[in-house]
């Protein structure tokens, strides 16, 4: 079986002091988070299906113009691509939320919940996304410690 490479975004914000990620528990998960992405199609890019997968589960427009830096972390059959995206550049991203949380009627079929996280303070994670949202973390902390 050929592998599946898997694209997607996950917004971030600095908020009174902390960072916080984008992350979403799938309706199969009972207790593991990851990133909210899918699998590419045959004639799009990388770039293209993040921001068609972001959409599908989640009902919020992106711009590719705004991706920022790359993670992604090789699996056995599906690797996973993930570009940082400030929330700021998203378009009323917080009419979509209630404290944190995506407004259930957005959420795709495919997520139970889809909800912004501290970095300090990450659910579980996937074990196929544990090294990219580690990366994607450590990333972040630093860039905030340089501002």
């Amino acid at each position: 079986m050929p592998k599946e490479y898997a694209y997607g975004v996950i917004p971030y914000k600095l908020e009174e002091g902390k960072i916080k990620i984008l992350l979403c528990k799938s309706v199969k998960s009972y207790d593991r988070w990851g990133c909210l992405k899918g699998v590419q199609d045959k004639d799009e890019t990388a770039k293209q299906c993040a921001k068609r997968e972001f959409f599908e589960e989640s009902s919020i427009k992106v711009n590719i113009d705004d991706f920022e830096e790359y993670f992604a972390q090789e699996n056995e059959s599906k690797d996973i691509g993930i570009w940082l995206i400030d929330s700021k550049k998203i378009l009323n991203i917080d009419s979509f939320f209630y404290n944190d949380t995506l407004y259930k009627y957005l959420l795709s079929w495919e997520n139970s919940k889809v909800k912004f996280f501290d970095i300090d303070n990450l659910p579980m994670i996937k074990k196929k996304q544990k090294k990219l949202i580690k990366e994607v973390k450590g990333f972040l902390q630093n860039k905030n410690q340089s501002h």
